[in-house]
């Protein structure tokens, strides 16, 4: 039985369905057809693989000022249900802006997305 239920969105591409395969080997994990049955979100920006990000050692997309918020509790080491009381919104909102925050940063974890965004200067710790 799967521990986590993963949904994967963004545009069609080779990174994408390489993601999808890499996730579907886990027998930990599952992938659903819709957000309301996922545990976690991941979204991949179009074209964009982490090591292109990288490469250009910058933003791929500028956070937003809720993004920000998000990733400035992340650094202070609260979990998604803490994150979403201190924000007043949803667990499940919260999942979303972590997925945006991963795409734009380049990232696949939230140590990396908190190291990353420290690098930039987009937070400080």
């Amino acid at each position: 039985m799967p521990l986590l239920r993963i949904f994967v969105g963004g545009r069609a591409s080779d990174a994408l369905d390489a993601l999808r395969r890499k996730l579907t080997a886990d027998p930990h994990l599952e992938l659903v057809d819709r957000v309301e049955m996922a545990d976690a979100v991941v979204s991949l920006p179009p074209s964009l693989s982490r090591r292109s990000a990288e490469r250009e050692g910058g933003l791929i997309e500028s956070l937003t000022p809720r993004e920000h918020d998000v990733l400035s509790l992340v650094a202070d080491g609260l979990p998604n249900r803490e994150i979403a009381h201190v924000l007043a919104i949803s667990e499940h909102t919260v999942k979303f802006h972590l997925a945006s925050i991963f795409g734009k940063l380049g990232v696949s974890t939230r140590t990396e997305a908190v190291q990353r965004g420290v690098r930039l200067g987009v937070i400080q710790i």
